[in-house]
């Protein structure tokens, strides 16, 4: 589920019929381990994310194309390897 406000956002690995999560006790429902193999391949290409699932992430002016374009090409496999990951709790 991708929660936002503005220019912040957060990922949370959790069952989508479960909708938004709105608030702590609904944040703690993620999938940690599936946001560590998510954070783990981003980082491999060269994607820094917050380390923590329970982080906010920011999207500012200094994220230029260049950027984005790498963000959108580590997706793929992050996506991937959090879905091979079996649930974690």
């Amino acid at each position: 589920v991708l929660q936002y406000a503005g220019n912040l956002f957060s990922i949370f690995f959790v069952d989508p019929d479960d909708g938004a999560v709105s608030d702590f006790a609904a944040a703690t429902r993620t999938d940690v381990g599936r946001y560590r193999a998510f954070f783990h391949s981003m980082l491999a290409h060269g994607v820094y994310l917050p380390p923590s699932a329970f982080e906010v992430w920011f999207l500012s002016a200094a994220h230029d194309d260049a950027a984005i374009d790498r963000i959108a090409a580590a997706l793929p496999a992050a996506a991937r390897a959090a879905a091979d990951v079996k649930e974690t709790g």
